[in-house]
């Protein structure tokens, strides 16, 4: 069996993960922010909320 640690870790990939892949198949094509969204610039916002929820998850879980 995997330890805690490791299971936090990859508990976090997937939390990181998952909103980059949401975000390149809705994104592209719409207007965030003034600005229209490739898929490229999707995937970017995706990993930067991905980021955020990461960090948070393995702060919060410690």
């Amino acid at each position: 069996m995997l330890e805690p640690g490791t299971l936090k870790l990859l508990a976090a990939i997937l939390v990181f993960s998952v909103p980059v892949w949401l975000f390149a198949a809705v994104l592209p094509g719409r207007v965030v922010a003034g600005l229209r969204l490739n898929r490229a610039q999707a995937q970017g916002l995706g990993a930067v909320v991905g980021l955020v929820l990461g960090v948070g998850f393995l702060l919060a879980v410690g």
